[in-house]
C-alpha cells in the first residue's frame, strides 16, 4: 500500500490541547471522534490517582491533568508513580506523549522551586531508552519535556553527561531515518529534519554555555565528537539522488549554474497526513542529510572550537575535509578581480573554519594532518577520496591567497615603477587599502605553496594512480578522479596567476619544476586504465567528461609560444602522445622546433628527439602528420649539424640505435627517408673524417660505426621483412621526395586536422563563446629559426589566430603516403652513399672511390637478390638513371632521364601511363593502331581484333601458302593467373631520392676510360648489363621485368654508358638473349602473376624497342650472324600486335640504312610479310615510310628478281584498293590517308625506276592490273591513276628528265650567228590534243630543222630534229648550211664549259663560217629554177630552196592513208588560247618540289635571333650537309628547284637535292648572309615559312618545338647527340663515325607517320641519308595536314601531275570541236575520209 492511504485505516486518537510554539497540528482536516467529557473536570487529586498505578490510565485523564497542573505546584515524589507508569516504553505512543505533556506541565510550573539533583536524574531518566528510538508522534512531547525541565530554574547542574547523552541518542535516532533510503514518506521524513535541527539546536545552545562546557567531562566532548563524525559520515555517504522529490544537497557537485546557492528555507509543513497537489510545495524544501549534519557541525565547531584540546584535531580535520569535499565548487579564475565564487554557504562556512585552524596556533599540527589525508585510506574508501578531495582543496585554497598576494604586489611595483614625474620624482600612487593588504597579508607567512608541498604531492598522485577502484560511485567517471582533479587545480591555479604576471617579471624556475613534477605524475593516471582502453584527450576544447580531464586538458593545452610551462610541457606531451590527437602532436613539434628545442641550441635537445623517436605509433598510419612534421623537421636539424660533427654524430647515433629498434615495428612510408638519409650521410660523413684522421695512410679500415651502418642497410635491404607487403605501391612522385632543405612538405593544415592548442587558463566554469582556433605554423618560419629567431617573452595566454595561407610555388600535397618497405629505405641510403661518393668532392679520395665501386656492386647485387621487390624496383630506378656524357663521366640524370618522352610512351602500352604518342605526348595513330588490327593469318579462322590482352589464341594449322609462316604462342602463355598486386610504379616519375650534385658529372668515376686506368674509377657496368639480362631472362615479377623493357631503350641510348670490352660483350649477349627470347618465345615466360589485360606478347612488344636501340651497337656483334639474327627478330614482330608491328617498322627503316646486309638477305620475306599487312589503313604510312627508305638505297635492291618488284609494288597499290571503297569507313585520319595514298603512287614510281630499263615493260601490266583493280566499280579510272598511266608511259622505254635542259645543240639551231634582226627562230607551229598529251611542231629558221614538244601530266618532252630532205650543200658552195655540219659534229662532243676552251670553240666556228667564202668575192645567188650547181667530181645536180610544214612531220608519222584519222586527236587553230594554255601549263612544275629549313643551334643557345644569327656549325655539322645535298648556285640557276632564294640577298650557294621524281632545296642559315637586323627577318622569312626544319642541336638542353616564333609550326627533325657534353658540338675526326639521336618533333594534334617514334640513334655515316628522307615524307604530310586545314576538312590533295592532267583536260575541253560523224556514200564519204588537211 502506498505510503499516502497509510492514515486512511489508522485508529483515530485525542490530542491534548496544547499551545506549542511550532503549532505542529494546526491544519487538520479529518474528523476526529473524541468521548465526551464529564460534565464537570475531576479535582487534581483524582487526576493523580486516576491515572497512579495500578488503575489502568486513562488518555482523556492524563491529558486532563497536563492541562490542571499549569499553575501548580507539587511535589515531583507524588507525581513519579505516574510518569513512571505512562511514560514507560510499553506504554502506547499516546499515553507517552501525554506522560511527556504532563511532565512538560511539571516543570514549567514549578517555578523557582529548588530541585535536587536526584530530582533531575529521575526525570531524565524517562528520557533514557535502552535502545535509541525515534518516533514521529513521541519526539516532540519529549523534547518538550527536555527543554523545560532544563529552562526550569534547577538547570543542568549535575546532569550535564546524562542530557548530552540524551540529546546524543535522539539526535542518532532521528538522522538514521533521513539517511534510510527505504523510508518513502515524505512527511516523516520532513518531521525527523525537524526533529533534527530541534535538538541541534538545543545541543549548540547547551555547548554555548560556558558554565554548562565547564562541568563537562573530556569524555562528555569525546562523545559529542563522535556523534558528529557518526552522523557526517552517514550523511556523506547518502547519494545525492536520494530524495525524488526533493532538492539536491548544496554539494557542487549537483548545483545548478547559479552563482551562489543558499539552502533553500524549509517552508511550513501543512496537512502532514495526505500528499495532496496542494502539499507538494511544502516538501520540496526537504534537506539532504549532509546539509543538516554539516551545518549543525559547523554551528557547533564555532562555539566549541577554540575551547577544544589540541588533541581533538585528528577528529575535527577529518569531518572538515570530508566536508569540503563534498561541497567544493568550482573556483573563478586567480585574479585580483576574480568573479563571484559559487561557493554554497556551507562550503563558505568550512573554509573558513579550516582557515582559522590552519592559521592558528595549530596550523604545523594541521599541516602534517593535511599531508596525511592527501594519500589514499588502505580501503580507497569514498569517505577516504572525500577526505582527500577536501585536504587538496583547502591546499589549493591556501596556495590561491599566495598566489593573490603574489599578483597584489605584482601590481603594486609595476605601479610604482611606472609613476613617476617628467623629472624623475616618484609621484603619488593611488592604491586601494585592500589591495596593500592583500599584497602584504599577516597570514602569508604560515601560508602552503607549491614548492613546498611538491614532494607530498607527487606522492599522494602516485598513491591515488596505483589506486585500483572501479566506476560505481557517484558520478565521475572514477571516484578517484575527484582527487586528481583537485590537485589538477592547484597546478592551474599557478598557471592562471602566471598568465597575469607583467612586463619583465621573471618566473620561479622552482616552481616551474615543481608544477611539472606533479604534472608528470598526473597524466600517468592515463597511462596506467585499468580497462586497457585507450583514453583519448582533446587539446583543441575542454573535455567535459570529468573535472580532472577538464584541468588536465586546460593544463596540457597552454600556447606552447607563450607558457612558462614550455620548459617541461613538451616532454610530457610526448609522454603522453597515445592519448592525444595527430594534429596535436604535430603542432607540438612545430613550436619545439620553432623555440629552438630541437636544435642544438637548446641543452636537452637530444632527449628530446629521444623521446619523439620513441613515440608509440610514430610509424603507424594513425601518425602520419606528427611523423611527418618530425621528418621535415628532423631534416632541418640535419642540414644545421651535418656540417659540425660534434653535433652531428650524436643526433647520428641516436636516429641509429632508435631506428634499429624500430626495425621489427611497423610498416613506414617516404616520410621517413631523412632517417635513411641520415644513415646514409653518417656513413659518408664518418668515412671523410677517417679518411682526414688517417691522412698520412693511404689504406686502413674504415670506422666501426661507417661499418656497422653499411652492413645494417646492407642487411635490409636484401632482407624480407614480415611487414614488407609488396602489396602496397611506390607512388613515385614529387611529393614523396624529402623536403628539400627550406621547403617543407607539410601541408596547409585545415580545420578538420588543425589542432588549435589555446590555453584556456580561464575559470573552471563553461564559456559560452568559442574562441576560434589557430591554424598550424609554416615550417619555412621554422627552418629559418634555425639561424635566427628571438624568442618572445613565454606566457600561457591563448594564442592569437593566424591567417595561415599556402607558402608561394608549393602547393599542398597530400598527407596520405604509400606505405614504403624499411628495404626500400636502405636501398636509398646506400643510393645517396653512392651519389655523394660519386658525385660529390668527396670522390678524390682513393678509399672513397674503392668504397663507391663497393656499393655500385651492392646495388646490382640488389637487383636480383633482394627479397623485396619494391627494393630491387628502388635499386633500378636510380640504375637506370646512370647517364654518362662524352668523356664517359658519370651522373644521374634527374631532369632529363626522358626527355624525350620514350620511358612514357612504353609504359603507355601496359597501362603505367597516360595514353601517349611520340616526344610531343600529343595523342597519336597507336589508338589506331589498338583499333585497326592487321589481317594476319591467325585472324583467317574467325578470331576477333584484339591486342591480346589476355585473351586466348586459337590457332590454325593450315595457313596460306603464299604467307610467310606465323609462329604460334605456345601454351606456356595461357598459364591460370595468379592474383596480382596493384602496380608499383608508373610514368612520368622522379627519384623518390634526393640525390647530391644530380645532372653532375662525376670528375673520378667513368663508365670507360681508353686511355686506360690513371686517377679514375672504371665502373662495372658489365655486372649491371648482366643482372639486366638475368632479369629479362628469368624474372618472376612482372613489376621488375616491366620496368627494365620500358627503362632500358632510353638507357641504352646513352652509347657512351657502355663502351669497354666487356661492356660489348655483355651487349651481345643481350642481344642474344633478347633475340632468343622473341624467336623461341621464351620471353616472360617467368612470370608468375600478369595483370589484367597483360600477357607475354607486351613485353615482347616492349622488347623490340631495346632491340631496336640495340642496332646502333652493331659494332658488338662480331658475328654477321647476329646482325642476321636481329634483323629476323624484327621480321618475326609482324606477326605481333598493331604496336609491335610498328615498333619492327621502325626498326626495320633503321636497319636499311645501318645493317643492309641482314636487310638484304631478309629483304624478301619481309615484302611477303608486308603485302599481307599492308591492308591495315593504320599501318599503311609506317610501310610506306620503309618502303620509301628501302626504295632509296640502290644496295638493298640491286639483286632483285621481278617476283621481288611486283611484291613492292603490290603492297604499295593495295592500300589503293582500300582507300577507294567507298563503303568501308576511314579508320584512320583524312590526313593520313591523303598522305599514305600520294605516297603509294611515289612508291610506285620510286622503285619502277629502280628495275632495269630493258625489264621494265614487263611490270606494266601487273601495275596497270592493279591500278584498274583499285578503280574497279567506278565509271572510270581516278585521277592520280591517269597520272600513273601517263607517268609509266614516260619512263617505261626512257629514263629521261620529265623536263628538257638546255643544251648546246639548241643554243646552235635556235640563236643564229649571227643574230638577224626580226628574225624567229620558229617559221611555222601546230598544236594537237591527243588525249592526255599536248603535241607541238615547230619549223626553225634554221633549215631542215623542226621542234617538237610533247606536253603531258608527268613531263614535257622537247625532240630538236632535221629532216634530211633538206639539203646540205657542201663546202664551198654557195651559202652551205654550215651550223647544220657543225651540229653533226657536236652532237657527240661536249660542250666546253669553261675558260679558253670555250674561246677555241667559239673561233673554230667562225672560222668554219669564214671558209665558206673568200675574202673579195661574193658569194652568187642561186637560180631560182635550177638551184644550186654541186661542184667537184660528183655529177651535177640542180637543188633548190626547200620549205616544210609543221603537218608534214605529223603526216609522216601517221598511217594515212590507210585506216581513218587517230580517234581523239585534235588540231588546235586558235594561236592565241595555245599560247595561253602554255603559258599557264609550263609553270607547273613537272615534279615535287620541297623547301626544307635548316637551323644549327650552338651550346647554349636557346632564343631564335641567336640561332638565326650563327654563320657556321661544328664539323660534324658540317659533314652532314656535304652529303645532305649538293652545293649549287644560285645565281642564273634555271635546272634546279631555288625555293624563292634570291642570290642577292640570300647568299650565293644552297643545298639541294633531286630525282627524277622530286627536288629539295635546303634553307640553310648558316650560308644566308646576317644582315644588320638583329632578328634575322631575312633567314626568318624563308625558314620560318617553311613546313619542315631540320634541327641540328648542339646546344646541351632539348630543342623547344616553339623555339622559332612562326605560323608554320608543324615538324622539326632534330638532330643532336646521344651523349651530352661540349665535344659533340665541335667533333673532330676521331667522332666521324658517331652516332646521333634524331627526334621529330609535331605540331599539337598531328598524327606520327615517320618511322622514327620518339627517337633513333643514327649513324654519322648514314644520318644524312635518313633525315633526307624524313624530310621528304614530313614536307609531303605536312603540305596534306596544312591543305586539310590541321586535319579537319576532307578534301584531296592535288599535286603537280595531278594539276598539269587537270589543265590538260580543261585545254581539251574548250578546243576540241563537235563530233560530226556523218555517214556519207560514195565518193564524197570517201573524200572526207581521205582529206586529211582536216587533220594536219
Amino acid at each position: 500500500m502506498s505510503p499516502q492511504h497509510d492514515d486512511t485505516n489508522r485508529p483515530t486518537r485525542q490530542r491534548s490541547n496544547t499551545a506549542f510554539v511550532f503549532n505542529w497540528r494546526i491544519g487538520r482536516t479529518d474528523a476526529v471522534s473524541t468521548p465526551a467529557l464529564p460534565a464537570a473536570p475531576l479535582p487534581l487529586e483524582a487526576l493523580i490517582e486516576a491515572l497512579t498505578p495500578p488503575a489502568v490510565p486513562s488518555l482523556s485523564h492524563a491529558r486532563a491533568l497536563s492541562s490542571a497542573l499549569s499553575g501548580r505546584t507539587l511535589r515531583l515524589a507524588i507525581l513519579n508513580p505516574v510518569l513512571a507508569s505512562l511514560c514507560s516504553v510499553d506504554s502506547p505512543p499516546s499515553l507517552q506523549a501525554a506522560g511527556y505533556d504532563i511532565l512538560a506541565a511539571y516543570w514549567e510550573s514549578s517555578g523557582s522551586a529548588v530541585f535536587t539533583t536526584a530530582d533531575r536524574l529521575s526525570c531524565l531518566s524517562l528520557f533514557l531508552d535502552p535502545v535509541p528510538h525515534w518516533s514521529q508522534e513521541l519526539w516532540e512531547p519529549r523534547y518538550r519535556a527536555l527543554k523545560a525541565l532544563i529552562d526550569s530554574g534547577a538547570g543542568t547542574l549535575g546532569i550535564e553527561g546524562s542530557l548530552l547523552k540524551v540529546i546524543r541518542s535522539w539526535l542518532q535516532a532521528a538522522f538514521d531515518g533521513l539517511t534510510n533510503r527505504e523510508i518513502f514518506s515524505a512527511e516523516e521524513r520532513a518531521e525527523r529534519q525537524r526533529s533534527v535541527e530541534t535538538l541541534t539546536a538545543l545541543l549548540t545552545t547547551l555547548v554555548g554555555e560556558a558554565q554548562f562546557v565547564s562541568r563537562l567531562t573530556a569524555e562528555d566532548t569525546a562523545g559529542v565528537l563522535h556523534l558528529w563524525e557518526r552522523l557526517i559520515d552517514q550523511a556523506l555517504l547518502v547519494p545525492v539522488d536520494y530524495l525524488p522529490l526533493g532538492p539536491q544537497p548544496l554539494s557542487p557537485i549537483n548545483e545548478p549554474s547559479s552563482s551562489t546557492a543558499i539552502s533553500p528555507q524549509r517552508g511550513s509543513l501543512i496537512n502532514r497526513r495526505h500528499h495532496s497537489s496542494t502539499s507538494l510545495p511544502q516538501f520540496l524544501s526537504t534537506k539532504h542529510p549532509a546539509d543538516l549534519a554539516v551545518d549543525a557541525y559547523l554551528t557547533y565547531l564555532t562555539k566549541r572550537l577554540k575551547a577544544l584540546a589540541p588533541t581533538h584535531l585528528r577528529a575535527l580535520l577529518p569531518l572538515l575535509f570530508r566536508s569540503l569535499g563534498f561541497y567544493s565548487s568550482p573556483l573563478p579564475r586567480v585574479s585580483l578581480t576574480p568573479m563571484s565564487p559559487r561557493e554554497s554557504p556551507i562550503e563558505k562556512r568550512i573554509t573558513e573554519t579550516l582557515d582559522t585552524l590552519v592559521a592558528g596556533p595549530f596550523s604545523s599540527s594541521c599541516t602534517n594532518l593535511l599531508k596525511r589525508h592527501l594519500f589514499p585510506f588502505p580501503d580507497a574508501s569514498q569517505a577516504s577520496i572525500q577526505s582527500a578531495t577536501g585536504a587538496a582543496r583547502t591546499l589549493r585554497l591556501s596556495i590561491r591567497r599566495l598566489l593573490t598576494n603574489r599578483l597584489a604586489r605584482a601590481l603594486i611595483t609595476r605601479m610604482s615603477s611606472i609613476s613617476y614625474s617628467p623629472a624623475g620624482v616618484p609621484t603619488h600612487i593611488n592604491l586601494e587599502r585592500d589591495l596593500m593588504e592583500r599584497a602584504w597579508s599577516k597570514d602569508e607567512a604560515i601560508s602552503w605553496d607549491l614548492i613546498r608541498f611538491r614532494g607530498v604531492l607527487c606522492r599522494a598522485v602516485k598513491a591515488w594512480v596505483a589506486v585500483d577502484q572501479d566506476t560505481s560511485y557517484g558520478t565521475l567517471g572514477a571516484p578517484k578522479e575527484a582527487v586528481l582533479g583537485e590537485i589538477a587545480g592547484i597546478l592551474k591555479d599557478t598557471m592562471q596567476a602566471y598568465d597575469q604576471r607583467g612586463e619583465g617579471e621573471d618566473v620561479d624556475d622552482e616552481e616551474i619544476n615543481a608544477l611539472g613534477d606533479v604534472l608528470q605524475e598526473l597524466i600517468a593516471y592515463f597511462r596506467t586504465n585499468p580497462d586497457g582502453s585507450l583514453l583519448t584527450i582533446s587539446l583543441a576544447q575542454t573535455d567535459e567528461s570529468s573535472p580532472f580531464l577538464s584541468g588536465i586538458s586546460t593544463l596540457l593545452a597552454q600556447d606552447l609560444t607563450t607558457t612558462p610551462l614550455y620548459p617541461i610541457l613538451p616532454s610530457l606531451l610526448i609522454s603522453m602522445s597515445a592519448h592525444l590527437a595527430d594534429a596535436e602532436i604535430a603542432q607540438l613539434l612545430l613550436v619545439m622546433s620553432e623555440r629552438q628545442c630541437l636544435s642544438p641550441t637548446y641543452l636537452g635537445w637530444l632527449d628530446h628527439w629521444s623521446n619523439i623517436l620513441a613515440m608509440p605509433k610514430l610509424y603507424s598510419p594513425s601518425r602520419q602528420l606528427t611523423r611527418q612534421v618530425a621528418m621535415d623537421v628532423l631534416q632541418s636539424v640535419w642540414d644545421f649539424v651535418r656540417t659540425i660533427p660534434d653535433y652531428r654524430r650524436p643526433l647520428a647515433a641516436l636516429v641509429i640505435r632508435m631506428w634499429k629498434q624500430q626495425m621489427s615495428d611497423e610498416l613506414t612510408d617516404s616520410t621517413v627517408s631523412i632517417i635513411w638519409r641520415i644513415l646514409g650521410d653518417e656513413v659518408v660523413l664518418r668515412s671523410a673524417e677517417d679518411q682526414q684522421s688517417n691522412a698520412e695512410e693511404h689504406t686502413g679500415p674504415l670506422e666501426d660505426v661507417t661499418e656497422d651502418v653499411l652492413a645494417f642497410l646492407i642487411n635490409v635491404a636484401f632482407e624480407k621483412h614480415e611487414d614488407d607487403e609488396d602489396t602496397a605501391s611506390i607512388k613515385m612522385v614529387d611529393n614523396h621526395s624529402p623536403s628539400p632543405q627550406g621547403q617543407s612538405q607539410f601541408p596547409p593544415v585545415t580545420a578538420a586536422i588543425a589542432s588549435p592548442v589555446m590555453s584556456r587558463m580561464q575559470s573552471d566554469y563553461q564559456s559560452g563563446a568559442k574562441t576560434a582556433e589557430p591554424s598550424m605554423p609554416s615550417v619555412m618560419s621554422l627552418l629559418s629559426s634555425f639561424t635566427s629567431g628571438n624568442s618572445s617573452r613565454s606566457q600561457s595566454q591563448p594564442r592569437p589566430a593566424q591567417d595561415q595561407s599556402p607558402l608561394p610555388d608549393s602547393p599542398p600535397l597530400s598527407t596520405e603516403h604509400a606505405p614504403m618497405p624499411k628495404a626500400v629505405g636502405a636501398v636509398e641510403a646506400l643510393v645517396s652513399v653512392f651519389s655523394q661518393l660519386a658525385f660529390t668532392p668527396l670522390v678524390v679520395s682513393e678509399r672513397n672511390l674503392g668504397l663507391a665501386v663497393r656499393l655500385f656492386r651492392v646495388l646490382v647485387d640488389l637487383l636480383t637478390g633482394a627479397k623485396c621487390v619494391r627494393a630491387r624496383l628502388a635499386a633500378l630506378q636510380f640504375l637506370m638513371r646512370l647517364r654518362v656524357d662524352r668523356d664517359h663521366r658519370l651522373y644521374h640524370a634527374s631532369t632529363d632521364h626522358d626527355k624525350d618522352g620514350h620511358i612514357t610512351t612504353l609504359a603507355a602500352l601496359i597501362n603505367r601511363a597516360p595514353n601517349v604518342s611520340g616526344a610531343n605526348g600529343e595523342s597519336g595513330s597507336d589508338q589506331d593502331l589498338r583499333k585497326a588490327r592487321p589481317r594476319v593469318p591467325q585472324e583467317r579462322n574467325g578470331r576477333k581484333p584484339s591486342r591480346g590482352r589476355g585473351h586466348p589464341v586459337k590457332l590454325d594449322a593450315s595457313r596460306s601458302r603464299s604467307r610467310a609462316a606465323t609462329r604460334a604462342i605456345p601454351a606456356a602463355v595461357f598459364v591460370p593467373r595468379a592474383k596480382t598486386r596493384p602496380p608499383m610504379w608508373s610514368a612520368p616519375e622522379t627519384s623518390p631520392s634526393s640525390l647530391a650534385d644530380a645532372d653532375t658529372p662525376s670528375e673520378f668515376i667513368t663508365s670507360y676510360d681508353p686511355s686506360g686506368p690513371k686517377d679514375r674509377v672504371t665502373l662495372p657496368l658489365s655486372l649491371y648489363l648482366r643482372a639486366l639480362v638475368e632479369i629479362i631472362s628469368s624474372e618472376k615479377e612482372w613489376e621488375i621485368l616491366s620496368y627494365v623493357l620500358c627503362h632500358l631503350p632510353t638507357q641504352m641510348s646513352n652509347k657512351h654508358l657502355f663502351c669497354g670490352p666487356k661492356a660489348q660483350a655483355a651487349i651481345a649477349h643481350l642481344q642474344s638473349v633478347l633475340c632468343s627470347g622473341i624467336l623461341e618465345e621464351k620471353l616472360a615466360t617467368a612470370v608468375e602473376a600478369w595483370p589484367d589485360g597483360i600477357i607475354a606478347r607486351d613485353a615482347h612488344g616492349l622488347a623490340y624497342h631495346t632491340l631496336t636501340v640495340l642496332i646502333s651497337y652493331k659494332y658488338c656483334f662480331k658475328d654477321v650472324q647476329m646482325q642476321h639474327r636481329l634483323v629476323e627478330a624484327f621480321l618475326e614482330g609482324l606477326n605481333g600486335q598493331p604496336l609491335t608491328i610498328k615498333c619492327c617498322l621502325h626498326a626495320l627503316s633503321l636497319s636499311a640504312v645501318e645493317l643492309q646486309l641482314s636487310m638484304t638477305k631478309f629483304l624478301s620475306r619481309i615484302l611477303e610479310k608486308l603485302s599481307q599487312i599492308m591492308s591495315n589503313p593504320a599501318m599503311a604510312a609506317h610501310i610506306i615510310d620503309f618502303l620509301a627508305i628501302v626504295g632509296s638505297i640502290h644496295d638493298l635492291h640491286a639483286n632483285f628478281t621481278e617476283g621481288d618488284y611486283k611484291m613492292v609494288f603490290g603492297v604499295a597499290l593495295q592500300y589503293l584498293q582500300h582507300h577507294n571503297r567507298p563503303e568501308e569507313s576511314l579508320s584512320i585520319s583524312w590526313a593520313l590517308s591523303q598522305h599514305v595514298r600520294i605516297m603509294s603512287y611515289y612508291i610506285v614510281y620510286l622503285w619502277f625506276l629502280a628495275v632495269d630499263l630493258v625489264d621494265r615493260p614487263r611490270h606494266v601490266k601487273f601495275i596497270t592490273r592493279q591500278l584498274l583493280l583499285a578503280n574497279e566499280g567506278q565509271d572510270g579510272v581516278d585521277e592520280p591513276a591517269e597520272v600513273c598511266f601517263d607517268w609509266l608511259a614516260r619512263y617505261t622505254y626512257a629514263s629521261a628528265d620529265p623536263r628538257p635542259a638546255r643544251s648546246a645543240l639548241h643554243d646552235l639551231v635556235m640563236n643564229p650567228l649571227p643574230p638577224r634582226p626580226g628574225s624567229e627562230p620558229a617559221l611555222a607551229e601546230k598544236t594537237w590534243i591527243s588525249g592526255n598529251s599536248v603535241i607541238t611542231v615547230r619549223v626553225l629558221a634554221r633549215q631542215g630543222w623542226l621542234e617538237v614538244v610533247t606536253r603531258r601530266p608527268s613531263g614535257l618532252t622537247k625532240f630538236l630534229c632535221r629532216a634530211e630532205n633538206v639539203p646540205m650543200v657542201p663546202l664551198g658552195d654557195v651559202d652551205p648550211d654550215i651550223l647544220s655540219v657543225t651540229a653533226g659534229l657536236v652532237m657527240d662532243r661536249r660542250r666546253p664549259s669553261q675558260g679558253d676552251a670555250a674561246a677555241e670553240y667559239e673561233f673554230q666556228i667562225e672560222e668554219l663560217r669564214d671558209s665558206s667564202v673568200r675574202p673579195g668575192e661574193t658569194a652568187p645567188r642561186p637560180d631560182p629554177i635550177t638551184g644550186y650547181v654541186w661542184s667537184g667530181s660528183a655529177p651535177s645536180q640542180r637543188r633548190k630552196e626547200v620549205a616544210i610544214d609543221p603537218g608534214y612531220f605529223g603526216l609522216q608519222l601517221s598511217s594515212f592513208p590507210h585506216g581513218s584519222k587517230p580517234a581523239g586527236v585534235r588540231l588546235v587553230t586558235d594561236s592565241n588560247r595555245v599560247s595561253a594554255f602554255f603559258r599557264s601549263l609550263d609553270r607547273m612544275p613537272v615534279i615535287d618540289t620541297h623547301k626544307v629549313g635548316i637551323m644549327y643551334v650552338a651550346p647554349g643557345q636557346k632564343n631564335e635571333a641567336d640561332i638565326l644569327r650563327n654563320s657556321h656549325g661544328s664539323p660534324a655539322y658540317n659533314r652532314f650537309l656535304e652529303r645532305l645535298g649538293r652545293l649549287i648556285s644560285l645565281r642564273g640557276q634555271v635546272d634546279v628547284y631555288a625555293g624563292g632564294l634570291d642570290p642577292d640577298e640570300d647568299g650565293e650557294y644552297a643545298y639541294a637535292w633531286w630525282d627524277d621524281i622530286g627536288q629539295i632545296l635546303f634553307h640553310t642559315a648558316t650560308l644566308m648572309p646576317s644582315s644588320d637586323d638583329e632578328h634575322c627577318m631575312n633567314k626568318k622569312r624563308h625558314i620560318g615559312n617553311d613546313y619542315v626544319r631540320i634541327i641540328w642541336n648542339d646546344s646541351g638542353t632539348p630543342y623547344r618545338f616553339d623555339t622559332l616564333a612562326t605560323q608554320f609550326q608543324f615538324v622539326n627533325i632534330v638532330v643532336e647527340p646521344h651523349s651530352r657534353g661540349a665535344i659533340a658540338a665541335f667533333s673532330n675526326n676521331y667522332h666521324e663515325n658517331e652516332y646521333f639521336k634524331i627526334i621529330v618533333q609535331r605540331a599539337p594534334g598531328m598524327t606520327e607517320f615517320t618511322p622514327i617514334g620518339d627517337f633513333k640513334l643514327i649513324s654519322a655515316e648514314n644520318l644524312p641519308l635518313l633525315v633526307r628522307q624524313l624530310s621528304l615524307l614530313a614536307d609531303w604530310f605536312v603540305s596534306v595536314f596544312q591543305h586539310t586545314q590541321n586535319d579537319t576538312v576532307r578534301v584531296e590533295v592535288t599535286t603537280n601531275w595531278r594539276s598539269r592532267l587537270q589543265a590538260i583536260k580543261r585545254f581539251r575541253s574548250q578546243v576540241a570541236g563537235s563530233d560530226k560523224s556523218e555517214t556519207v556514200d560514195g565518193v564524197g564519204g570517201q573524200e572526207l575520209q581521205e582529206d586529211f588537211t582536216t587533220l594536219f
